[in-house]
């Protein structure tokens, strides 16, 4: 039997789903599935939940808002949600003591990372990576600020405002802060997979490095192949390791004849047995078989579907 003194610490359902927005249908789903929040019985029968519990829910709900899997957040610590996403200075009153609109454009910051990258200063670009990646969780991270950034980098490339050296070293950066950030999401997964790889001849892989960013926010255990993968040894790869889904990134410097007939080549061995997604200017259109994806938001929706599905089948 609960103790009195311990009554006005204890809230309902409803009074949880109010405070924190997160619906009493997902709370009781997360309640049965991970254990937590974890609810007490009244004399009566009826459930209430301790009130302490709602800043972690609060945290939970602000990381699934910015990409990630109820699977990894729902059972962590409020220090833990504090250290994936960087929530402590949101917390806080004196947030932007400089008085710097949070509001205002990307842009600048884009461009503040360009002049670093004109100075080969690789510490004070990667440390504000990080910085952007805490504040902002690896979606939005992807979407508002990599993909932009790389785009920037490009045109630059292309007008003569980057050296050569200089776009080499951008994409070094981007790529090792990438890599370690999608490998340490994809530690200690189990359960279904998804192979990631370029096709032969598409040397170009910031793609898909911004693609296992993505990948790795779901329940699948991530095979990186990386760029310019000989077409036998992806079949068999796959083969052998039975993925659910094989990611592809292309970009236009692939014959898109050529890219049609290796997937289908993929498709064919395979027996279609694990479903094929492709992003990229280069992906053939109305192809057969493959599904064409044309942003890093709307992958992300389609890991989330086809995760439901699978768990629906168990």
């Amino acid at each position: 039997m609960i103790e009195t003194n311990k009554m006005e610490n204890l809230i309902s359902i409803g009074e949880l789903a109010r405070l924190t927005g997160i619906t009493t249908h997902t709370l009781r789903v997360w309640e049965k599935r991970y254990g937590t929040p974890c609810s007490q019985r009244l004399p009566s029968g009826h459930r209430r939940y301790p009130k302490e519990d709602v800043p972690r829910l609060r945290a939970i709900a602000k990381a699934l808002e910015s990409g990630y899997r109820a699977s990894k957040v729902v059972s962590g610590t409020l220090e833990e949600l504090h250290g994936l996403m960087g929530l402590k200075p949101l917390m806080d009153t004196k947030l932007n003591p400089k008085g710097e609109n949070p509001n205002s454009s990307n842009e600048l910051l884009i461009e503040r990372w360009i002049k670093a990258i004109h100075g080969f200063d690789d510490d004070s670009l990667i440390q504000s990576f990080y910085d952007q990646w805490n504040k902002n969780g690896p979606l939005n991270f992807i979407i508002d600020y990599m993909v932009p950034l790389i785009e920037r980098v490009g045109n630059g490339w292309e007008s003569g405002e980057l050296t050569i050296s200089q776009e080499h070293f951008a994409t070094e950066c981007i790529t090792s802060f990438l890599t370690s950030k999608w490998r340490q999401l994809n530690i200690r997964k189990e359960g279904w997979t998804i192979m990631m790889a370029t096709l032969p001849g598409e040397t170009q892989c910031l793609g898909l490095l911004m693609a296992a960013v993505i990948a790795s926010l779901s329940g699948g255990k991530i095979i990186y192949l990386g760029p310019d993968t000989p077409l036998k040894d992806i079949i068999e790869t796959a083969k052998n390791q039975k993925p659910e889904v094989l990611c592809f990134s292309v970009s236009c410097i692939l014959n898109p004849l050529d890219t049609e007939e290796k997937i289908s080549k993929i498709s064919s061995e395979l027996k279609n047995k694990a479903k094929i997604v492709c992003g990229g200017k280069g992906t053939p259109e109305n192809f057969p078989g493959v599904n064409k994806i044309e942003d890093f938001k709307l992958f992300n929706k389609w890991l989330k579907n086809f995760e439901e599905k699978l768990e629906a089948r168990v």
